[in-house]
């Protein structure tokens, strides 16, 4: 825990870091613009709403973006992920921005965004873009119109799309405590009801239809590393409670070298834009991994 001092300190530290609110981290850096429709406000405020601003800004920021368990560059990935999983449009502007300030391209951020896709669907990923151009409008990196025209051009065929979705779960280790083709299977959380345990042929081909997507087609891309795509599933998935899902990617992130300390700062950073509820869910989801792997000697 941190002292107020060193919380403040933190705070001013990660929001030099981050350019908050600025189009780069220089002291001549131009504010980033409000979003077209929303014009900043002005007049006066209440004294109540300067003192919860401060003390949820120093939460946000000193707390939690200033802890030393992950780098800042992951902690944004994190934040995109979450907040837009959620469709927080507004907030979302604002963290992609920051990403870019610490050096996220923008094709990485539209590969966070492909990654939000299979978890959180196809509207969220749709919804960020546009959000994201937004952005990127406000920097010059894209110039203002009236829209483009996208080339319909799929990157895999039907064949390369199945055996990218076999070597990335192979590569993930994806429903075994380790990556040997030996390793124990990872146990379902008690009570729970999913895809693997439904045997129906509609299911089974959902299964395989988001499998090959999921798989093959998102992780097998080569935009990012699968370690920063493991964090990107888990704070998809923390957010929207899906504690069965979040069970088999805190494994796989384990399986990959991500370490229980860092599993555990990256739910508490997707838990700051989630809630502490769905914080709480996910930290029971992955105490029941830690369990199992070290039942099973790792």
């Amino acid at each position: 825990m941190m002292t107020q001092a060193e919380r403040e300190m933190a705070y001013e530290r990660v929001r030099e870091q981050l350019g908050l609110d600025m189009m780069g981290t220089g002291q001549d850096a131009a504010p980033l613009p409000p979003r077209l429709g929303r014009e900043p406000r002005r007049g006066s405020a209440l004294p109540i709403e300067s003192e919860v601003y401060a003390a949820v800004k120093l939460y946000e920021y000193g707390e939690i973006w200033g802890r030393p368990g992950l780098d800042l560059r992951t902690r944004c990935f994190i934040s995109i992920a979450a907040v837009a999983a959620m469709g927080h449009e507004d907030q979302l502007y604002r963290q992609i921005n920051s990403a870019l300030n610490v050096g996220m391209t923008p094709e990485e951020v539209h590969e966070a965004l492909i990654q939000v896709s299979v978890y959180g669907g196809i509207s969220a990923w749709e919804q960020g873009v546009g959000v994201a151009n937004e952005v990127f409008v406000a920097r010059g990196i894209l110039s203002p119109g009236d829209g483009v025209t996208v080339e319909l051009k799929a990157p895999m065929d039907h064949d390369d799309r199945k055996a990218a979705a076999g070597r990335m779960m192979a590569a993930v280790g994806a429903g075994r405590l380790g990556l040997t083709p030996d390793a124990p299977p990872l146990e379902a959380l008690p009570g729970a009801v999913g895809m693997r345990t439904d045997t129906t042929a509609i299911s089974q081909e959902l299964a395989w239809i988001g499998g090959h997507y999921g798989y093959g087609e998102v992780w097998g891309r080569p935009g990012l590393e699968l370690r920063t795509r493991s964090f990107l599933t888990m704070a998809i998935l923390q957010v929207m409670h899906e504690n069965d899902q979040l069970q088999f990617h805190v494994n796989n992130a384990l399986n990959l070298g991500i370490t229980q300390d860092e599993v555990q700062e990256a739910l508490v950073q997707a838990g700051l834009y989630g809630g502490t509820s769905g914080w709480n869910l996910a930290a029971n989801v992955a105490r029941y991994v830690f369990q199992q792997r070290r039942l099973a000697g790792q």
